[in-house]
């Protein structure tokens, strides 16, 4: 069965170029535009990875974070962000985010990144 990532963002256009690179790399991707929706499918079905935009409606991604953490949810989170100083700052004390990386970002580092917390070459957050 192939691994799945979430990818949130209120943006439809950041939320579907990521599913084409992340389909691409040979990853189910499921989508979500706030946080409330991500949570719901995190809830009904945990994926392997979550590519989530710190600013969000309705929940944001600190506060998405921090619920997972509290569930005890630990898949691995990416986040993404246009101010990723603050992000990071928000962020870096939760052991499930692996990364902070900053909008707009290279293509090709989303797949290396992606493969790598996949696969398990990623255990430390990258910061």
């Amino acid at each position: 069965m192939s691994k799945t990532v979430l990818v949130v963002d209120d943006q439809i256009g950041i939320r579907l170029l990521l599913q084409e690179v992340i389909t691409h790399e040979g990853y189910q991707v499921e989508l979500a535009m706030n946080g409330q929706e991500a949570l719901d499918k995190i809830n009904s079905r945990e994926p392997d990875l979550i590519m989530l935009d710190y600013k969000l409606p309705i929940i944001d991604g600190h506060a998405l974070v921090k619920q997972l953490v509290e569930k005890g949810i630990e898949t691995p989170v990416i986040v993404m962000s246009g101010l990723p100083d603050r992000a990071e700052e928000k962020m870096n004390h939760y052991p499930v985010v692996k990364s902070v990386i900053g909008k707009p970002f290279q293509l090709n580092d989303i797949r290396i990144m992606v493969k790598d917390i996949i696969d398990g070459k990623c255990n430390q957050p990258n910061r």
